[in-house]
């Protein structure tokens, strides 16, 4: 061997030993074949570089063009019949000196003439991961020190082939971890044990209104001014996790969102220092039917008492007069029938599925007088029997709203009816309905007997009742102010109240005026 040729080997080494630092496979493989087959002085060659879980060929880096197809089948055939395969086979490397004369040589049918050839196994942390071919049109071309030097090469350019397999692996699973995460439609977010955003899906992106190139590094707790990420923060904090995982609650009122959380640690080089893993999922649409259906069983344990009640007392009159021989009056009769239609017109509300999917209401144009007016009804009849003056204080030119006709009905008769139950016989019910910078306002007030200062902060609650000796006597379940409030609120609404034990009070709400619209003259 000259100076020359031994200087080129160990340059060729070298060079190969450098590639221990490059991380691309294609890059690794393409180049120790290039180098290979100038120093060894072959025409071409191929490489198979085998899967290590399925034994099947991860890359194959073909001599020859050809197609996609011919290419898998080619590759097939080789490693079945030919030289590689008989490499890969028997782990050891080979030379053929002429093809012709070799039967462990597959002949190909192209017109590419191969009459020797070369092959060397590589081997990764002991397993054949690949096969390297050498291939030249003259027999007997390749000698044991090609050989020699193939397996050298082989055993440097392994090392460089497993940390780039490894890389590519890395960013494989990288790349699927990035669809994967892309697609779920939850908000997913990773934070370091500072609360540092390290990750965040598209999801996450949209809950916290900043894309990822900016929230990432930011504190989870300050990337957002929506304030539902300082109490996440919170709320993680406070459970003082270090392993495993936890779910919990959150609601977004800002965007008037619900979502259950699920928190798992993800632990870092510290044992003490741990991030976590926050995944929220929207069920602000389970939470929204589970809210409805609280609230027909509300309205329909509590509204419907109303007009059954007013049913009842004119039944009462009409069984009056017919046991004293007197004919009813028509007022009687048109009086039980309004009853019964509204009642009718309750059940139908509570059984129409359709309502759930509108967010528990429809939004239709309502006269706000049409409105007043069967509120109105359903209150009179008790209002007379306690000989309470009305006074109906209803601006003109009133412009109509928006919202769900049987619910603001309810809210309005809540309203009045708690006044008259409220308020000793002979007292004065004051009803005001006006509008005021875009809001539609409406207040009952009342001089019955008041609410105590210490009961009021419970007043808009379920089942709450302020409990004074005044008021003992009178029936009810605590559900039609919390009723009231629910419906209001769904409208986009505040409502309000102002009391004085012993000297009465006044409720009300305002709601947004949706539409300008043409006002509507009062009858």
């Amino acid at each position: 061997m000259t100076d020359s040729i031994e200087t080129q080997q160990l340059e060729v080494l070298v060079q190969i030993t450098q590639l221990i630092a490059t991380l691309d496979l294609d890059e690794v493989l393409l180049h120790t074949l290039a180098r290979m087959t100038e120093v060894a002085g072959a025409s071409q060659a191929s490489f198979f570089l085998i899967d290590e879980r399925e034994n099947t060929v991860q890359r194959f880096i073909a001599a020859r063009d050809m197609d996609p197809q011919k290419k898998s089948m080619v590759s097939h055939s080789v490693l079945e019949h030919g030289l590689a395969g008989w490499v890969l086979a028997n782990a050891e490397a080979a030379i053929v000196t002429d093809t012709m004369e070799d039967s462990r040589w597959l002949m190909l049918d192209d017109k590419e003439r191969v009459r020797s050839a070369l092959c060397v196994p590589f081997f990764i942390e002991g397993r054949i991961r690949g096969v390297m071919t050498l291939e030249h049109p003259e027999p007997d071309h390749f000698s044991n020190e090609d050989l020699r030097l193939a397996k050298a090469v082989a055993n440097q350019a392994a090392i460089a082939l497993h940390n780039a397999e490894l890389f590519d692996r890395v960013q494989t699973q990288e790349r699927q971890l990035e669809a994967v995460l892309d697609s779920i439609s939850e908000g997913l977010i990773a934070v370091d044990h500072d609360w540092g955003i390290r990750l965040l899906n598209p999801a996450a992106e949209a809950l916290l209104g900043v894309s990822a190139d900016a929230a990432v590094g930011q504190h989870l707790d300050k990337v957002s001014q929506n304030p539902l990420f300082a109490r996440l923060t919170e709320t993680i904090s406070q459970a003082n996790m270090t392993t495993g995982r936890k779910p919990f609650e959150l609601r977004d009122e800002l965007a008037a969102k619900d979502y259950v959380v699920n928190v798992a640690v993800l632990h870092q080089g510290d044992p003490a220092e741990v991030g976590y893993a926050i995944a929220l999922y929207d069920v602000t649409s389970l939470k929204d039917l589970n809210r409805l259906k609280t609230h027909m069983i509300k309205m329909a344990s509590h509204d419907l008492k109303n007009p059954l009640g007013v049913l009842l007392g004119y039944v009462d009159l009409v069984w009056s007069d017919v046991s004293n021989n007197h004919v009813p009056p028509p007022t009687y009769i048109e009086a039980i029938y309004k009853s019964i239609t509204r009642m009718e017109t309750l059940i139908a509300s509570l059984l129409d599925a359709n309502r759930s999917e509108q967010q528990a209401f429809n939004r239709v144009a309502i006269d706000p007088y049409e409105l007043l007016q069967a509120s109105l009804e359903d209150a009179m009849p008790l209002a007379e029997q306690h000989h309470h003056e009305i006074v109906k204080n209803v601006q003109p030119n009133l412009h109509p709203i928006k919202g769900d006709f049987v619910e603001l009905r309810e809210a309005m008769s809540n309203l009045l009816s708690n006044s008259v139950k409220y308020t000793p016989d002979g007292g004065t019910i004051t009803i005001n309905v006006y509008i005021e910078e875009d809001r539609f306002y409406f207040s009952v007030k009342d001089t019955g007997y008041g609410i105590p200062a210490d009961q009021q902060s419970h007043i808009f609650e379920s089942y709450f009742r302020a409990n004074t000796p005044a008021t003992a006597h009178i029936n009810g379940t605590g559900v039609g102010l919390s009723l009231v409030k629910e419906v209001i609120e769904r409208h986009g609404g505040h409502v309000w109240f102002d009391s004085q034990e012993g000297r009465g009070s006044t409720f009300g709400f305002w709601l947004p005026m949706l539409d300008r619209q043409l006002p509507i003259t009062s009858s």
